[in-house]
């Protein structure tokens, strides 16, 4: 595995692009098998430049968006530095975790995160059949077996990533700094976090109390109701990349309405806060919000 190691290091020891505005918003890691974190987690058995893996699926994590230098004009300063745009997958437990940070002022993707959740309470029956079901269509089944890791430990790789990039601390604990997620609804934070921190016997933590859905900022910025994703990026004439319903491009998908409604000037501020007292119950802070 000498070639995998080197590549690792190789990895390890990137530095964001800066991109200049108006051409490439993307990651700065290119072409890195996003959903196939095996690599980036080191636990990987995939080959890199397996021809039939690279002919079935694109993994370039970044993406162009065509914008003028004058529509640079309309971008409102934001109350928040980052924003951690988190597209979960799986009803009956998360099966996937996936999120995008992207910078609020210059709109880069600054890092993502990425793993596959492997379920607490199912049986490994149910699971290879889950699984077959949600991601044997895609081809990543393989790659989620090898890979997925239970939520406990995904919870706490995922806290590292927020101290790393100062965003949260683990010993002060608390709301995030300077940064929030970014969902297309609120069933990610609102329903299914809870249910499985339960799940896994977690204690629900302190940086998922608050979150923003998109969909509301959308309405109250365009005056338009979008049901979804896919319905947002239509209406702004934003093409789909990826595999709808794979966490990691969905997140892609997100980002890149989040991105655009920046450059048409929107500000991005929190939608949705649990109450500390009884966290079951959530105050939704804009009057006029998808139901």
């Amino acid at each position: 595995m000498p070639l995998l190691t080197s590549f690792l290091a190789w990895v390890k020891g990137l530095n964001p692009t800066t991109a200049p505005h108006g051409r490439n918003y993307g990651c700065p890691f290119g072409r890195l098998v996003c959903y196939d974190c095996a690599i980036l987690n080191g636990m990987g058995t995939l080959e890199l430049d397996d021809p039939m893996h690279m002919e079935k699926f694109n993994h370039d994590c970044s993406w162009d968006l065509q914008v003028d230098d004058s529509n640079l004009n309309k971008m409102r300063p934001q109350n928040l530095d980052f924003f951690l745009v988190l597209d979960l997958e799986g009803k009956v437990e998360i099966l996937e975790f996936p999120v995008v940070m992207i910078d609020a002022k210059t709109m880069e993707v600054v890092d993502f995160f990425h793993r596959f959740v492997r379920p607490s309470l199912m049986s490994e029956q149910r699971i290879n059949e889950y699984i077959e079901g949600k991601y044997g269509k895609f081809g990543v089944d393989g790659v989620w077996h090898d890979t997925a890791i239970p939520f406990t430990d995904v919870l706490e790789q995922f806290e590292d990533w927020l101290t790393q990039h100062q965003l949260w601390g683990k010993h002060s604990g608390g709301f995030l700094n300077k940064a929030a997620f970014v969902t297309c609804g609120n069933w990610d934070l609102k329903t299914k976090v809870p249910q499985q921190c339960k799940a896994s016997k977690l204690k629900l933590p302190s940086y998922f109390m608050e979150w923003i859905n998109l969909k509301d900022v959308y309405l109250n910025f365009y005056n338009r109701r979008a049901t979804g994703m896919m319905t947002m990026m239509k209406e702004l004439c934003i093409p789909s990349l990826g595999s709808h319903h794979l966490g990691f491009d969905d997140t892609k998908n997100i980002s890149r309405i989040l991105q655009r409604m920046l450059t048409d000037g929107a500000v991005i501020s929190i939608t949705a806060r649990r109450k500390l007292d009884r966290l079951d119950e959530v105050d939704f802070l804009f009057k006029n919000r998808i139901r």
